[in-house]
């Protein structure tokens, strides 16, 4: 699955578009309701997740958008969007930064710039709770919520900002690990329990949320880290960079195995399952490029 720089989400299959996920007839629409067409039109898509766990019986894709204090629902079955709106914090209108779909796929988590976690069941759009550091403040992080991940036996849920790990049903704070510089970007590897972090000191760190305590230090990266991918099986961990460089880690080794160098900056990336496909977007760049 592959989230745009649009208001849609496409799927894609080699080098063929196999679905999307947009609205739709939006001039259309416009036109019926007597609105202007910015009015409905959905922003820019900045964060996704789904889960194929419950697709036939409720929405199984969160989206978040630009500058919108929501997030929305979509069903994969149909491709259509769903009736729940997700909406963390009404009382502050506040953008949502970043989501996470549970192991189960019943339970939705929002983080948002502000530094509120909610917690939403997908079934009934209903808000669950929030995530609150009782012992320092009333809201989950003091600065922006930059990621978020749930286990997969829903014991623990993840959010970056800092590097924090909360109770899945009581959603009181377990641990916090300070590394000292700020959190840009989290990947969970499910399987395995190990959470890789960028800096923006460009280190990436890896720390094994069961245990909570950092296990590997990967230095390379001479700018920006822009994405990162673990491979399925969690033996390899891969990286972009504004420096221009691909770098490919391998975890158990605790070091680099390769880099490739690219003329255009990768901006994001995603490994096949079978790791036979790599999946790149780059800057200013509007087509996905696969290797």
């Amino acid at each position: 699955m592959v989230g745009c720089y649009s208001d849609c989400c496409r799927f894609l299959q080699l080098d063929q578009q196999s679905r999307e996920l947009s609205q739709r007839h939006v001039t259309k629409r416009a036109k019926k309701l007597r609105v202007k067409e910015k009015e409905i039109k959905l922003k820019p898509v900045i964060a996704f997740d789904f889960a194929e766990i419950r697709e036939r019986d409720w929405c199984n894709v969160v989206t978040c958008h630009m500058d919108t204090a929501q997030a929305y629902v979509w069903r994969l079955q149909n491709f259509v969007l769903g009736e729940h709106i997700l909406k963390p914090c009404p009382e502050n209108q506040i953008p949502v930064k970043a989501c996470a779909i549970s192991a189960c796929g019943n339970f939705a988590v929002l983080g948002t710039a502000g530094g509120w976690i909610e917690q939403f069941n997908l079934q009934s759009g209903i808000n669950r709770g929030s995530y609150v550091d009782l012992s320092e403040r009333s809201c989950a992080h003091v600065g922006e919520v930059v990621g978020v991940a749930y286990d997969s036996t829903n014991t623990l849920m993840i959010s970056a900002g800092y590097h924090e790990v909360w109770d899945f049903k009581g959603r009181g704070l377990k641990s916090r690990w300070e590394i000292g510089c700020a959190v840009v970007k989290i990947v969970y590897h499910r399987s395995n329990g190990l959470l890789a972090t960028a800096t923006n000191d460009f280190v990436i760190r890896l720390f094994d949320v069961v245990a909570l305590r950092m296990v590997r230090k990967f230095e390379g990266h001479i700018d920006r880290v822009t994405d990162l991918c673990f491979s399925k099986d969690g033996k390899w961990l891969l990286t972009s960079s504004m420096d221009g460089t691909l770098r490919i880690w391998d975890v158990s080794l605790a070091r680099q195995i390769d880099a490739i160098h690219v003329d255009v900056s990768v901006t994001a990336l995603s490994l096949s399952p079978n790791m036979d496909v790599l999946a790149t977007t780059h800057v200013d760049q509007n087509g996905v490029y696969l290797w």
